[in-house]
């Protein structure tokens, strides 16, 4: 259970699920048990990447109400760029099978 898979060998779906829930209880775990500190750094931390999203979001949609909608992959990067929630949420995603928009230094806009 605690080791890794080996490359090859391909991993079931039903044990990828169990492992998948395993991290989240783990995670809700340690945010219980985190200090005052830790759990205001987590507050302000998603209530500032929220603000960013929306301030981003309503900067592109009045964009487009003005000067019209622009390619699809230039809307796609911009929507992938205003989702980016840092470094840390990125490996965090990463490591536990998530999809994310760019790599690890977010994405190119």
């Amino acid at each position: 259970l605690g080791e890794p898979l080996a490359a090859e060998t391909p991993a079931d779906p039903v044990v990828t699920a169990f492992l998948r829930r395993q991290r989240r209880l783990e995670e809700q775990t340690r945010r219980r048990e985190a200090g005052l500190a830790q759990r205001l750094h987590r507050f302000l931390r998603k209530k500032f990447y929220l603000f960013r999203r929306s301030a981003l979001m309503t900067c592109i949609s009045l964009r487009n109400l003005a000067l019209g909608r622009p390619p699809l992959q230039q809307l796609a990067q911009e929507v992938a760029f205003a989702n980016w929630r840092g470094e840390e949420e990125e490996a965090r995603r990463e490591g536990s099978g998530e999809g994310g928009g760019g790599g690890p230094g977010g994405p190119e806009l």
